[in-house]
């Protein structure tokens, strides 16, 4: 085999592993619920230098929205059980920046990738798969039409 041939199919390979490489980096963000998270807030372990995937339900009397702005914030609570006591709760505030989603209702299940930041808020990233939201109703004609 020649020299340049040998050269070239390492190149390829080497970026193939970069790219891959870079491609789990940037999606290596730990999912944690949200008592999870406030346990590791209370450890010193949710720095505001580290991205996780919040999981929780929102609680719908705590949804604020400025639309000059675009600033959505909202509090999530770990599951159900909490959210039919939410007002002594543990709960995470979401700051988000974007347009309002039509499924951001009461108990709708939120997943938020973003930061910690030192007031205790959980700021969500600049990118179009930061919140997403499932609305718990939506989908109950479905599951009642196959039943």
């Amino acid at each position: 085999m020649k020299p340049k041939f040998l050269i070239g199919v390492g190149l390829i390979v080497a970026s193939i592993a970069a790219v891959i490489t870079f491609a789990i980096m940037g999606n290596s963000s730990m999912e944690v619920r949200v008592n999870d998270l406030l346990a590791k807030q209370q450890r010193g372990e949710a720095s505001s230098d580290r991205s996780f995937k919040l999981i929780g339900l929102v609680v719908g009397d705590s949804i604020r929205y400025d639309a000059q702005s675009l600033r959505l914030e909202f509090d999530v609570v770990n599951d159900r059980e909490h959210l039919l006591n939410h007002t002594e709760a543990p709960r995470v505030r979401v700051v988000y920046f974007g347009a309002k989603p039509d499924t951001l209702v009461h108990e709708a299940s939120a997943i938020v990738t973003g930061r910690l930041s030192e007031d205790g808020k959980f700021y969500a990233a600049n990118t179009p798969d930061s919140l997403l939201l499932q609305c718990p109703t939506k989908y109950d004609s479905a599951k009642e039409a196959t039943r």
